[in-house]
């Protein structure tokens, strides 16, 4: 996530509709026209005398400086007719990202002002329509309209507006009451306060005071090799089930029929319905007949847990876990996914068992490793029937308990996955497989016995990182061997800056850190940003340990039979 740049930064902002531009009619507010004017009027929303000098549009408006070398443009688009948000639908979601792609091209990032009611809503739908952003889309509104003298409309929408013309944060996003949350998880939880939105399983992406707070490891990264692309074929026959405490099984077959394709059904606590058979036989009713039921909690933190989907999934009542997903974002992905053309149930429901826009966090190693159980886990998975709520289910867990079983050490476990038929090329999230993390904690025996199954040696995860560059980091002398004698070798990303590494690691006198180097394959006469190589700073240093060692290796290297 990188600052915006440019001395100009030209942004849409599509009205909607909405309190923020709302105006009393006999007592009753009615969405008002005519928002830019009122803007126009707002001395934090609008420069009148750059604008002037710089002949701009009467639907163009600019910000005061940000900063001594930037502006802020943006041009209000008002939708026609404008909204009340608790009318909004899919469709007019659809006509927002369909504006959005018409104009992609000519600004740099987009706010899109809507009612707080359906917000959430919004936004979650909106992240699954556009599929790789490189711009920020920003939703913002108001408890309170804009031209009332006591009013967050202001204040939110130039936060939005600044959030989204000086950073470049690619996702949609939700700006209230001066934070910055991802789209997907927020939920409404206040109907007058003016901090009106929670994220209640992420932390704001950003957080607005006397400083702008990013949490950059939070915000998600732009796929530059890709393009926009607008889901428009949404699926709008998706419902919401609240289960409580005794709710009759003909209430629930009723709400279960056709034309219905899916829904998102909250449950207690972690995960917990009744376990009554009438209603159990209901929900395996439906399942059979292709409707795809996700389950979520109604508790507004926490998650269902690993530990209730598959048992509902063994008792055959077809339920996919949402773990921690809002009821928003699960019923905006399930629209999604139905709306998608040409899969068949099993690929869908392996689709909602996904993290696909950051709508929700799946199981880590670190989780996995708090299991004591995790050999008769991974056994119990990996031998559960072939339904396709299984298989779904595997496709999201197996992943996590391989890489905590190579964190661990545990080659009983891995051998499970081998006599089960499983690959054990298996990737998590962030592109790990159980090689690289066997390679970053040392475990020898497991990296040999990986490598002996025909695991990928130079498999990448997402930072670009191989195993053997792990294993050089932690200084793993028998697992560097290991990689180096299945072939593995470090690529030219690795070795882009290994001169200026090495000669750091000489200044420290780490001779184990620049012999994993060597081991590796890397050239120690590299040279750093300055010219210097890693022997000339040992001796610079005095360091004559380090200088013997680095002489040693060089003479190794000399020695070797040159290729003809």
């Amino acid at each position: 996530m990188a600052r915006a740049t440019g001395p100009e930064q030209r942004l849409l902002a599509i009205y909607t509709g909405g309190t923020i531009g709302m105006r009393s009619e006999g007592g009753v507010l009615v969405p008002g026209r005519g928002l830019a004017a009122v803007l126009r009027t707002l001395h934090m929303l609008h420069d009148e005398e750059y604008a002037r000098a710089h002949s701009l549009p009467e639907d163009t408006l600019v910000l005061p400086p940000a900063s001594s070398d930037q502006r802020i443009i943006y041009k209000v688009l008002e939708c026609q007719p404008l909204f009340d948000s608790s009318d909004m639908t899919i469709t007019e979601w659809v006509q927002i990202a369909q504006t959005i792609e018409r104009h992609y091209t000519q600004y740099q990032g987009f706010v899109v002002i809507h009612g707080t009611d359906t917000m959430a809503f919004a936004a979650s739908v909106l992240s699954f329509m556009l599929e790789n952003l490189q711009k920020p889309v920003i939703l913002t509104g108001a408890q309170v309209p804009i031209h009332e003298l006591w009013s967050d409309g202001r204040e939110n929408l130039l936060g939005a507006l600044l959030m989204a013309g000086q950073y470049v944060i690619p996702e949609v996003c939700l700006f209230f009451q001066n934070q910055l949350f991802r789209g997907n998880r927020t939920t409404k939880v206040d109907a007058r306060r003016f901090a009106a939105f929670c994220s209640p399983n992420l932390p704001p992406l950003a957080t607005v005071g006397a400083d702008v707070t990013i949490n950059r490891e939070l915000v998600r990264k732009a796929s530059w090799k890709s393009h926009l692309v607008v889901h428009s074929n949404m699926e709008p026959d998706v419902g919401l089930l609240r289960l409580y405490p005794g709710i009759p099984a003909s209430l629930v077959r009723t709400f279960l029929q056709p034309p219905l394709k899916g829904v998102v059904m909250e449950t207690f606590g972690s995960g917990n319905g009744p376990t009554k058979p009438d209603l159990i036989q209901e929900l395996r009713a439906a399942a059979e007949r292709g409707l795809i039921i996700v389950n979520c909690t109604h508790c507004l933190q926490g998650a269902v847990t690993s530990d209730y989907a598959p048992g509902m999934a063994m008792a055959g009542a077809g339920i996919i876990s949402g773990f921690d997903m809002t009821s928003e974002a699960a019923l905006a992905k399930l629209s999604y996914v139905l709306g998608q053309p040409g899969l068949s149930l099993s690929d869908r429901k392996k689709l909602l068992a996904k993290d696909l826009r950051g709508e929700m966090t799946l199981p880590t190693t670190d989780d996995l490793l708090g299991d004591d159980m995790l050999g008769c886990r991974a056994t119990w998975l990996l031998s559960m029937n072939g339904s396709q709520d299984a298989d779904a289910m595997k496709d999201v867990l197996l992943p996590g308990l391989a890489l905590a079983a190579a964190h661990a050490g545990d080659l009983d476990t891995l051998q499970a996955f081998v006599e089960l038929g499983r690959d054990l090329n298996l990737k998590d999230y962030s592109g790990q497989t159980p090689l690289h993390v066997a390679a970053r904690r040392g475990h020898a025996s497991v990296v040999a016995m990986l490598l002996q199954k025909g695991v990928d040696v130079d498999a990448c995860n997402e930072d670009g990182q191989s195993p053997l560059l792990l294993a050089v980091r932690g200084r793993h002398q028998s697992v560097i061997r290991l990689l180096r004698a299945a072939g593995a070798h470090l690529s030219p990303q690795e070795l882009e800056d290994v001169g200026t590494e090495l000669c750091r690691l000489a200044s420290r006198a780490d001779s184990e850190g620049l012999r994993a180097w060597w081991q590796a394959g890397a050239d120690l006469g590299q040279p750093d940003y300055d010219g210097h190589c890693a022997l000339q700073v040992a001796e610079a240093a005095g360091n004559a340990d380090v200088v013997a060692l680095l002489q040693s290796l060089e003479d190794r290297v000399s020695a070797q039979p040159q290729p003809h």
